[in-house]
Parts: structure tokens; sequence; C-alpha cells
């Protein structure tokens, strides 16, 4: 039954004109204050109440529901009398009706058949249909909130993601997450949340990469192996040559078989093809390979007081190199910290060649 058939134009008890166009514009106005309830207080069962009034307008008699309560506990599956009461009443507050009582609590309307005049009792719901611009002005509003809240969501789990992949920050990602899902959380929850983990990440990401801001501009194959400063890096290269050739080493510790990122990562995915499947993202520079170091130190029990020493002794390049390579070693480790300690500052640091180490962990690969 369409809107234009079951109401007039014209309210005869009151006058109000009910909007045309379109079918049942009632119930499209309905929906959209149902979208917006909660932003009124009302609960979705007070809601169901409003539906059936509305269902019990009658072709041709306006906006006011002559319906007693009997009627609508049969259509709201016997809902008791006090809950149908209480419900109107909350709906009379948030100004979605008007209660119009008899003398006697009956809901009935009488015409003067003369003049016409109607005095009517009942529920009359037109104050829903003028607010229809409020309601349509809370649910865009509404529809904003939600797209920032799902926008600054997204940005705070990326942020959490990335915290996991660290490993090294204090920061309680499952408890974070958990917040995400109540349902009562509001945008300016989620962007305090936000703001800390990216202060967080961004102080730990800034230090611990040294050479990262070098390495996005400068030509991968001609970086120095940085460690403290540049002094001390000379004096690790040519003391790691010189221990390399009291070893019988092929090659100084500084340096690997490969000369470009390109190489490097190729002699990576082949000799450490287990390492690198963990990646989060490709893998394209010296920088990368960092980030990738630092997140799989963690799973095997690789500190961060390690991962310093590491650098210290062997550069930032040849020390992520070296973690990576210990990830692809790890199944056959019993205890990967103490042998990392061992390679890097115990009795077999001074024979400890990365470039060699991936060299075998090729050869290995190969011969599977």
């Amino acid at each position: 039954m369409s809107f234009q058939r079951a109401y007039p134009q014209v309210n005869p008890a009151n006058g109000f004109a009910v909007p045309g166009g379109g079918a049942d514009p009632i119930w499209s106005i309905y929906r959209t204050l149902r979208d917006v309830a909660s932003a009124f207080g009302l609960k979705p069962k007070v809601m169901q109440t409003l539906a059936a009034l509305l269902s019990c307008l009658k072709p041709g008699k306006g906006t006011i529901c002559f319906a007693s309560n009997n009627e609508l506990q049969r259509r709201l599956a016997g809902v008791s009398d006090k809950t149908i009461r209480r419900h109107i009443a909350e709906l009379a507050a948030a100004g979605v009706l008007q209660r119009h009582d008899s003398p006697n609590g009956k809901r009935y309307s009488s015409r003067d058949p003369l003049s016409g005049e109607v005095e009517a009792y009942g529920i009359d719901l037109s104050p829903m249909i003028q607010k229809a611009p409020l309601w349509e002005s809370a649910l865009a509003e509404l529809e904003i909130e939600g797209g920032r809240i799902r926008h600054c969501r997204t940005k705070l789990l990326a942020r959490l993601a990335r915290i996991d992949a660290h490993g090294d920050i204090q920061i309680d990602t499952d408890a974070i997450r958990k917040i995400l899902r109540r349902k009562s959380v509001t945008y300016q929850d989620i962007e305090g949340l936000l703001d800390a983990a990216e202060k967080a990440l961004g102080s730990v990401e800034d230090s611990a990469l040294p050479s990262s801001k070098t390495a996005a501009t400068a030509d991968p194959s001609e970086q120095p192996q940085m460690s403290a400063s540049g002094g001390q890096n000379d004096r690790d290269h040519s003391m790691s040559e010189t221990e390399d050739k009291e070893t019988d080493c092929s090659q100084p510790n500084g340096a690997t078989t490969s000369t470009t990122v390109g190489e490097v990562l190729g002699k990576l995915h082949r000799a450490c093809n287990d390492a690198m499947r963990f990646a989060l993202e490709p893998i394209g520079s010296w920088q990368g390979i960092h980030r990738h170091a630092k997140m799989l130190a963690p799973m095997i029990g690789i500190d961060q007081s390690l991962i310093e020493a590491a650098r210290m002794r062997l550069g930032d390049d040849q020390a992520a190199l070296s973690i990576i390579a210990m990830v692809q070693l790890q199944p056959r480790v019993r205890n990967m910290q103490a042998y990392f300690r061992s390679l890097i500052t115990g009795r077999r640091s001074k024979g400890f060649n990365v470039a060699r180490l991936l060299d075998k962990l090729e050869m290995s690969s190969m011969c599977r």
C-alpha cells in the first residue's frame, strides 16, 4: 500500500501536511531515525514499538495512531503493557511523538457532522515527520564520524602491526586491540591511542637504525659499513681485514660476495629463503634489510643490547645480514642468544665471517 493511498495530504485532526512524493516516505523517515536512534537515547526495542505504532496508522486517518495497547502487544509478539507504556513515554520525551489522552484513557476521534471539526485522542506521530531534517542532519554527522573512526582505526592497526614487528616497544598491543573492539569507543579515544603509538614507534625507529636515513639517498653499493662514527668504521673495517687474514678467510668481514643491493638480496633469498618469507613488505634496499632484521631479531631471542653489540662489531649492514642468517640457522641451534653472542663478542668472534656463512647456507640450500 503506497503512502499516498494510505494517508491524505492533510491530517484532518491537526492540519499537518504529510510529505508527498515516493512510496511510503514516512517509513523512509523512520529508517533514518532508526539509524541515528542511539544518538537520541532510543534503544532498538523502543524503535520496534515505534514501527508497530506506524503500522497501525489507518488509511485516510492521518498521522494519529488510535490502536490500543492490546493491539500493539499483539503486533509486538506479546511485549508487556508496562513496556509499551514505557517505550511510548521515551519516544515522547525524545520529541518523536505526542500523546493526546482522552478522559477515559481510550484512543478515538470524534467529528462534528456539521462543522467537520475533529477531536482526536491518540498518539500523534507528526513530530517524527516534522523533524525529518533533524534526523537527516544527525545521520550525516554520524556517517562522517563513522568514517573518521574507521580511518583512524585503520591507521592505529597499521601502527600496532609495526610495533609488533619491532618487538621491543613496551606497549600492550593486545590491550589496545581489545579497546578498539568496544562499541562505545569514540574518535577521541582512538586518536589518543594513535598518538601514543606513533610517538613510541617514532622514537624507536628514529634511533634504532642510524644508517637508514642515508641509505635512501646514497648508492647502496658505495655505502661504508657504519657503526658509531666514521673513524670507528675505518678501524672496525681494518681490524676485520686483519682478523680475517689471520684466520685465512677469503674476504674481509665488512664485505659480501655481492656488491649491489640486488645481488645481496638475491643471495639472501637463496641462502635464507625461510627467513625472507617473514618479510612484511617487499624488500629492495639496505634500509629494508635493516627493518627486516630488526623485526626478526626478537623471534629468535636476540635483544636490543645484542643487536647494538653486533652493529659495533660488524657494522649495520653486516649485523642485519648476520641476524637474518641466524633465523635461517635457528632450527639447528639450541640456544640462539648464547650462540649469537659467542659469534659477536665471544670465542668464535675472531673467525666469524658473514659472507662465508651466507655462502655455506646457499650451498646447503642448493643441496636440499
